[in-house]
C-alpha cells in the first residue's frame, strides 16, 4: 500500500505530516456523516476541527465530560440494580423458606433503592436518547 503524501491547505504555510485514524461503527459513522453534512464539510475535516476545538478549549475535558458522566451514572445504576436483584433474590428464598416477611423498614428500604435506581436510569436513558 502506497503511503500518501503529506498534505497542504491553501492556508497553512507547512505541511502537516501527523495523523490520526478514528474508527467507528456504522451507526456512529453515520452520526458524523449526517453532522459534517449539516456543516457543510466533508466527514474528516469535520471531525478534524472538532477535536481541534475541544482540545482548544479552555476545560478540553468538558467536550466528552456529558457523555461520561452519563456511562458513569448506567455503570453505578447498574451495579445498584445488581445489587437489588441479589437482594430480592434473598428475600424471595427466606419468604420460600419460612414464609415469614423481613422488618417492614428493610422492605421500604430495598423498594427506596429500586425507585431511585430505575430513576437513575431513566434520566440516562433520556440523555442519551436527547442526542447526548
Amino acid at each position: 500500500m502506497q503511503q500518501s503524501a503529506p498534505r497542504r491547505r491553501l492556508r497553512d504555510k507547512q505541511l502537516r505530516e501527523r495523523r490520526v485514524h478514528p474508527r467507528y461503527s456504522d451507526d456512529e459513522f453515520a452520526l458524523v456523516q449526517k453532522a459534517a453534512g449539516l456543516s457543510r464539510m466533508q466527514p474528516g475535516g469535520y471531525v478534524a476541527e472538532c477535536a481541534l476545538a475541544a482540545a482548544r478549549a479552555d476545560d478540553p475535558t468538558a467536550a466528552v465530560a456529558d457523555y461520561r458522566a452519563m456511562v458513569k451514572a448506567l455503570m453505578a445504576a447498574n451495579r445498584q440494580l445488581g445489587g437489588i436483584g441479589n437482594n430480592l433474590n434473598q428475600l424471595t428464598w427466606h419468604l420460600n423458606k419460612d414464609g415469614a416477611w423481613p422488618h417492614p423498614d428493610t422492605v421500604q428500604r430495598l423498594l427506596d433503592r429500586v425507585e431511585a435506581s430505575i430513576a437513575e436510569v431513566d434520566t440516562a436513558v433520556a440523555q442519551i436518547t436527547e442526542g447526548r
